[in-house]
């Protein structure tokens, strides 16, 4: 599964780092408009995209995914 998310900030990606270790399953990151691809789970691999644009985040893992839209809804209530 694909999900699209834009970052605004180096602690999200440290976030979804700790997530993408916790499971399994692959987690990877491409850019929206190209064709580069990154390990979740490698500190490294998290500096070869842009990040002031969405990311696409691809996984088969249900558990990250549902985290996702946990912390999408803590965002969501932080900004009122």
């Amino acid at each position: 599964m694909t999900v699209v998310r834009k970052f605004r900030s180096a602690e999200e990606l440290r976030c979804l780092r700790r997530m993408a270790c916790s499971v399994p399953e692959e987690v990877m990151l491409r850019e929206t408009e190209g064709d580069v691809l990154a390990d979740a789970k490698s500190l490294i691999g998290l500096f070869a995209l842009d990040y002031s644009r969405p990311v696409c985040i691809v996984t088969d893992s249900q558990e990250l995914l549902s985290q996702l839209d946990y912390l999408d809804e803590e965002a969501r209530c932080a900004s009122f």
